[in-house]
């Protein structure tokens, strides 16, 4: 019995290790487009100077950007983000996101679900490499 009990125990700390503790629920598939702009701030999302990706290569970036995001301890940044992001699914749903990137790698990128800004996500410091190529040749 003491075995079994171990061999639980030692399963769900594998699985708490795998799936990893700052995990989102962001959704990645059916993405058909993402529009990206300067933001205005917390506000309202700013519609002028939109740049549109959707070549496969640039959503996997976006999908990367969404998929490796971890929750940050603390509330939203006090700072106007950076940039405006929606995101359009094949079915017609729209999500829309707040980002600050940082190209320092030892400064932190950060993400925030534009419905619910109380909690935010750090961005891995290759997937803010790719978003600041990736946006820098937008422009």
């Amino acid at each position: 019995m003491k075995q079994a009990m171990r061999q639980i125990g030692a399963i769900t700390v594998m699985v708490f290790m795998l799936t990893g503790c700052g995990s989102n629920d962001f959704r990645t598939d059916g993405i058909e487009e993402v529009r990206v702009s300067e933001s205005d701030g917390f506000s309202s999302f700013q519609e002028r100077d939109v740049v549109t990706f959707d070549e496969p290569e640039a959503i996997r970036v976006f999908e990367d950007m969404l998929r490796e995001a971890d929750e940050l301890p603390g509330v939203a940044n006090s700072v106007g983000p950076e940039y405006d992001i929606e995101v359009r699914f094949e079915d017609g749903e729209t999500d829309r996101y707040y980002i600050w990137l940082n190209d320092d790698p030892k400064s932190v990128s950060s993400l925030y679900d534009a419905d619910d800004t109380n909690i935010g996500y750090r961005l891995p410091a290759d997937v803010t490499e790719e978003l600041i190529d990736l946006l820098e040749s937008g422009d």
